[in-house]
């Protein structure tokens, strides 16, 4: 499989980011063509070839910047609303096996399949061990004393 070259893989980050604004009906066509604009010249200066760094922190003061400059009348309130919109589409990022994924994926490029493979294994093994370290919140030093629960026949967990 060939991978696009850096103008194709341009052109096409370009074409979604457009899409997307085309997308967002509070936006005036100012607004699409600003946003547009600093996209194209932040396109230009990346290295496509670079690592992805996926910072759910830089990513959210970045559009913290970019709600100021877009909506600068804005209240408080509605400030927030617009940021906390955004915390919400950043949240699988800050799951651990998001994390993981990423750096699995920055290993094989980096160390190979053998070495990444190895390191998602012993991250695998951290975590079971410390969920299983962890312990399950209310419960008490008599619970291995009761019965069972009974099973629940339909599997549905209620």
């Amino acid at each position: 499989m060939t991978t696009p070259n850096a103008d194709d893989q341009r052109r096409q980050l370009r074409a979604s980011f457009e899409n997307l604004l085309q997308e967002q009906a509070e936006l005036s066509a100012d607004d699409r063509s600003f946003l547009l604009h600093h996209f194209n010249e932040a396109l230009e200066r990346q290295n496509l070839d670079a690592p992805i760094e996926l910072d759910p922190e830089v990513l959210r003061n970045d559009w913290a910047a970019a709600v100021d400059v877009l909506m600068p009348g804005v209240d408080a309130s509605e400030r927030e609303f617009q940021i906390r919109r955004f915390d919400d589409t950043l949240e699988p990022l800050r799951r651990d096996a998001v994390k993981d994924a990423v750096e699995y994926s920055r290993r094989r490029r980096d160390e190979g399949e053998e070495a990444a493979a190895v390191w998602l294994n012993q991250r695998n093994a951290q975590r079971k061990a410390s969920q299983a370290a962890t312990p399950v919140a209310n419960s008490d030093s008599r619970a291995s004393s009761r019965k069972p629960a009974p099973r629940n026949p339909w599997g549905n967990g209620g």
